[in-house]
Order: structure tokens, then sequence, then C-alpha cells
């Protein structure tokens, strides 16, 4: 009798119950999050679910809103990989001659440099090293000419009679 479990009581049944139905909504909100990064619709993933279309927006902000602080590194990632992506797709028009490719093309480089933002020579991070020595001056040539002796045998070219 001591190698039987103990049964469980209402209210711990109760607690797991409500715990699986917490954890089963956030794999949901995340599933919907995911599905819009991938490029879909609200309108496309609320037909699919068979859902209203305010219930996913209303599920997508409570997702966005438990996203954790550092989640930003990965949207960035995300976004970078969508604009890519996008970027590829433009270039593909333009090289087909489409013209009316060239204004999405300029939108997604302006998008892409919110995210690869040049390099700011005043950061202390893009300085090169104070202690760095210098590189060697160039060797010079032994058997070059001089910039005015070369000058004065192309002025003797031209001025020599041709026969």
């Amino acid at each position: 009798m001591a190698d039987d479990p103990e049964p469980s009581s209402k209210r711990a049944d109760a607690r797991k119950a409500a715990e699986a139905r917490r954890e089963a909504k956030a794999a949901y909100r995340e599933a919907l999050f995911q599905a819009l990064a991938s490029g879909w619709t609200t309108r496309q993933i609320a037909d699919a679910r068979k859902v209203s279309l305010r219930t996913i927006q209303r599920e997508i902000d409570r997702a966005v809103a438990e996203r954790r602080l550092d989640a930003p590194d990965r949207f960035v990632h995300l976004q970078v990989a969508r604009l890519t992506k996008a970027l590829r797709v433009a270039d593909i028009r333009l090289d087909r001659g489409e013209l009316a490719a060239i204004a999405p093309l300029v939108k997604v480089v302006a998008a892409l440099d919110r995210y690869h933002r040049p390099i700011d020579p005043s950061d202390p991070a893009h300085r090169p090293p104070a202690d760095l020595p210098l590189p060697a001056p160039p060797l010079a040539l032994t058997h070059a000419a001089s910039p005015s002796d070369a000058a004065e045998a192309t002025r003797r070219q031209i001025l020599a009679p041709t026969p």
C-alpha cells in the first residue's frame, strides 16, 4: 500500500489543467505570430483558422506584448532575412527589365539601411587601435626614369621629324 501513488486532489488537478491551457494558449499565440512573421496576412491566418479577424489581431497583439525584452534581436534577424528576400525579388524583376521594380527596390534598401547602419567613425568600437605601427613606405624603383626625364622623352618623340 505504501507503493501506491497518492491520489491527487481536485485542486491539484485543476492547477495542472489550467497550466496545460495556458501553455496551449501560449503555443497558439506563438504559432500565430510566426505565421504573421512568415508573411501571412491576418486575414489569411483568420481564414485558415476559421476564426474572426479581430480574434487573430487580439491574439497577435497579446503575443507581441508577452515577448521578452531580448526578443528584438530575433526580430531584427527575421526582418533582415525578409528584406533580403524582397531585395532578391526586386533585383530579379529589374534583371527582367521591369522598371516598376525600381520603387520597391528603393524602399527595401531604405528599410535595410535601418538595420545595417553606416559605421560611425566617432564610435570607439570602429576606431583602429592606436598602437599599430605605420606601414613601411613603398620601395623605390631602381631603374625607372624620373618624371621629368619621361616628360622630356615624350616631348622629343612628338617633335621628332617623321620620315
